[in-house]
Formats: C-alpha cells, structure tokens, sequence
C-alpha cells in the first residue's frame, strides 16, 4: 500500500489531484492480487486507467514543465517515454503469461518505485520553478 502525503504536492492542484488517484489505482492494484483476481473487469479497469493516465497526466506535466521554462523538461519527457515503453512491455507479457500474479506483483511493484522517485526527483521541480516565479513577479 502507498499513501499520498504532503511532501508529494508539486504545487500544481490538477497535477498533484491526478497523483493522488494514480496512488489510489495502485493501492486498487494491490488489493486485486491480494483477492487474488488477477484478470477481470476490476482488473480491467485499472489497467486501462495506467494506460489513460500515461496518455493524459504526462502530456499536462511536459506541457506545465515546458510553460515554466522548468530545467528538466527534458529529463521528465524521457523518465515518461522509459515507463510507456516499459507499461507497453508488461501489456504484452501479462496477455500470454501464465503466472500472472508474479507479473503483477513485479508491476506493482515497480510502479510505486517508479512513482515516488519520479516525483520526489522529477516533478518537485514544478514547486521551485513556480517559488522562483512567483518571487519574480513579487
């Protein structure tokens, strides 16, 4: 289980919203493979969620990023191309595996690895970069 604490908020409301439910998802992840579904519609439903907020919360974070001229843009687009190409891989190994609950337990793990690194040496740069610009217009 990962819960959402203040030290993640980047500073940035929809942002920091779209984390929070990404925590949720996971946390809805983990308590699939504990019941032991490890296919479904609520197993569904939570992967193609993964694969909508790939979609959607990287572009607003690249496009928040490249509006505030924030200094690792380019490392935050390349940390969010790395994950899609490693979602897309699990995708495709969890359609013919046949232990799916290791599988899933190795995503889920990675993804609260990934996720919390990312944002504490990633996106916590939005926070400063707007501090800055703030202290600027002051």
């Amino acid at each position: 289980m990962v819960t959402w604490e203040k030290k993640y908020e980047t500073g940035q409301s929809q942002i920091d919203e779209q984390h929070q439910s990404l925590f949720n998802y996971i946390n809805d992840l983990d308590a699939c493979i504990k019941d032991g579904e490890y296919e479904g519609t609520r197993m569904a439903i939570i992967l193609n969620f993964f694969q909508m907020f790939c979609a959607t919360h990287f572009k607003l974070e690249e496009t928040c990023m490249l509006r505030t001229k924030c200094p690792v843009y380019q490392k935050n687009k390349m940390a969010h191309e790395n994950f899609l190409t490693y979602y897309k891989k699990f995708r495709k190994e969890l359609t013919v595996a046949t232990d799916k609950k290791s599988l899933l337990i190795k995503f889920h793990e990675a993804l609260i690895t990934w996720l919390v690194n990312h944002i504490v040496k990633i996106d916590m740069y939005m926070k400063e970069v707007q501090a800055e610009t703030t202290l600027v217009e002051n």
